[in-house]
């Protein structure tokens, strides 16, 4: 029988309790709890509060509750988040002016900076010795993740999984190396169903940024094995070929995630398996299993990608569901958990994909093509709706940055004709003849002296306001151009009319154009 830890929000425990109801999901989704403490000796608990069952990954934090009532008997049932649900609820998004969040170091250091950056080092104490270093390792597609999903999916980079544990009233989060349980699941030993999946993509043509012969294109490829690179080895009949569209990436972005695609198209099969407790103690979220039978040769693989755990009766039970690796995760809680279906009895099930059922314990499923392809399409446009908003993000702020260098310049400019234009002495000077207090004799101007002029009525003369110049000794002043000069005008008027003389005129382009000959 499993006692169950009740703590404060300071993770300071109450009470400890076993005779509870307890329905609790970490993983691919759900990542929640239902909680009910059956009895008359309930304790009081408040929202915030954190449950625990000790020396174990099972617990989480307390954030509503459901009342039912029959019969005149009221029964209240705790909601909450597990650790993973909590971890799910949080974002993590790039730096200020940054185009993606990188971390590098051990990566028990990037987790404590992690934990810190989204306010929950206070719940988890990271607790692993592990030396695995990264070197700028970019959140990336999406570019703003949950924090579970993008911790699992740098923990796998390095072969490496996420380890929950309850221990002295600390929530240890650990680092441990993902584990391949084979040699186990055999049909020597165990009675078990499997299916091969040789129907996967084993081609992927990767279609990025730009348009028609322009656009980018890569291709990636499959072997018998599932290990993807740039070399083709199914042909003709063998060879299942799909496209993978990322219309807004560039080269390097479609290589990798065209790449990473294809790895996850490779799924080994389905596994139909009833495992033992001493297995299933074992196995956590990402970790694989192998299913083997010596005779026909089959051997499939699959990912865990959720972890069940119930309390009915006093009886715990664990259920583990297999498929493919992480994709996504749900960030969002609801205030209600989706009951999972299962048998009360011992022992641990085990299942993969879609179609789930349950008979005897067992959970079967198979996992199909269109499964996958539904899945990939589903990531694809979510990844394509992402990076057009990305793209959108990064426009209005670079608009705004050109607004704000405008401004700046603007500014400057304003600040220097305002110190430059006029001096404190000069500005005084004028404001004093505004008031009539002195009278300003402006100077007369001359080669070295900046003062007034005078028209001579001749050669310079004014008619309201307007001055006029006119060149030589003209009759009547006007200006005397010599034999040979040319003008040119936009009206076709003989210049004789305003200059006298003899013109002829010359052919020309868009001006009229003539010259003097007598």
């Amino acid at each position: 029988m499993a006692d169950v830890i009740l703590a404060d929000g300071k993770l300071t425990p109450h009470a400890s309790i076993s005779q509870v109801t307890l329905d609790w999901a970490c993983g691919t989704d759900e990542n929640d709890f239902e909680l009910t403490i059956d009895g008359p000796d309930a304790p009081e608990i408040e929202r915030g509060w954190y449950f625990w069952i000790d020396g174990s990954d099972v617990g989480g934090r307390i954030v509503d509750r459901r009342v039912s009532v029959a019969g005149g008997a009221s029964t209240t049932t705790w909601i909450g988040q597990s650790w993973t649900g909590m971890l799910a609820a949080k974002i993590l998004q790039p730096d200020a002016n940054q185009d993606y969040l990188t971390v590098s170091g051990k990566l028990p250091d990037i987790l404590k900076n992690i934990l810190k950056r989204i306010g929950l080092d206070t719940v988890f104490t990271v607790d692993s010795s592990d030396a695995s270093i990264l070197s700028n390792w970019m959140f990336q597609n999406p570019r703003y993740v949950d924090a579970y999903t993008g911790l699992r999916t740098l923990l796998a980079s390095c072969g490496r999984r996420l380890d929950f544990k309850a221990s002295g009233n600390k929530i240890l989060l650990g680092i441990v190396p993902v584990q391949t349980v084979a040699n186990t699941i055999d049909s020597d030993l165990v009675d078990f169903k499997a299916e091969t999946n040789r129907r996967a993509v084993n081609h992927l043509i990767g279609l990025g940024s730009q348009e028609l012969k322009n656009r980018l294109v890569v291709n990636y490829f499959a072997d018998a094995t599932g290990v993807v690179s740039q070399t083709q080895t199914f042909v003709g009949a063998d060879e299942v070929c799909a496209t993978y569209d990322y219309s807004n990436a560039d080269l390097s972005t479609l290589q990798s995630e065209t790449k990473k695609h294809l790895q996850e198209l490779q799924t080994g099969g389905s596994v139909e398996v009833t495992l033992s407790d001493e297995v299933g103690d074992g196995l956590r979220v990402d970790d694989k299993i192998v299913a083997a039978d010596q005779s026909s040769g089959v051997n499939v693989t699959a990912v865990v990608t959720k972890r069940i755990v119930k309390i009915d009766s006093g009886i715990l039970t664990s259920t583990f569901e297999v498929g493919l690796p992480v994709q996504s995760a749900n960030a969002n809680y609801s205030g209600s958990s989706s009951s999972s279906s299962g048998s009360a009895g011992g022992g641990v099930s085990l299942t993969a994909g879609r179609g789930l059922s349950i008979s005897g314990g067992t959970i079967n499923a198979e996992v199909a093509s269109e499964d996958l392809d539904s899945v990939r399409q589903t990531a694809e446009s979510a990844n394509r709706t992402a990076s057009g908003f990305a793209a959108q993000i990064g426009k209005a702020n670079q608009t705004a940055e050109d607004a704000k260098n405008v401004a700046d310049a603007a500014k400057s400019v304003a600040d220097s004709a305002k110190s430059g234009m006029m001096t404190d002495a000069e500005r005084s000077k004028l404001a004093s003849v505004e008031r009539g207090a002195n009278a300003y004799t402006l100077p007369k101007a001359s080669t070295d002296v900046l003062g007034g002029v005078k028209v001579d009525g001749s050669t310079i003369v004014s008619v309201d306001g307007v001055i006029s110049a006119h060149v030589g000794g003209g009759v009547s002043g006007k200006a005397v151009f010599p034999v040979g000069y040319v003008v040119m005008n936009t009206t076709g008027v003989d210049p004789s009319v305003d200059f006298g003389g003899t013109w002829r005129q010359l052919p020309s382009l868009d001006f009229y154009t003539f010259e003097r000959i007598g």
